[in-house]
C-alpha cells in the first residue's frame, strides 16, 4: 500500500476504535442505570444495554408493552 492509503487506513481504524470505546461506555453506563430502575424503564434499558453489546439485533427490540 502507498503511504497515502496507509495513513488513511490507520486513521480508520482509529476511528472505529474510538467509536468502540464509546459503545462499550454507553453499554456500561446502560447497565449501571437498570440498577436504579424497576418495570418498563428497567425492561428498556436492559434492552438498550443489550442492543448496544450486540447480544440483540434491532429488529429483537420489543417496545411498550410487548414481551
Amino acid at each position: 500500500m502507498t503511504a497515502p492509503h496507509t495513513d488513511e487506513l490507520n486513521r480508520l481504524h482509529a476511528e472505529i476504535d474510538h467509536l468502540t470505546t464509546i459503545h462499550r461506555t454507553a453499554a456500561g453506563m446502560t447497565r449501571a442505570l437498570t440498577e436504579h430502575l424497576a418495570g418498563e424503564p428497567f425492561r428498556l434499558a436492559d434492552q438498550l444495554a443489550r442492543l448496544l453489546e450486540g447480544e440483540l439485533e434491532p429488529d429483537d427490540v420489543r417496545e411498550g408493552n410487548e414481551p
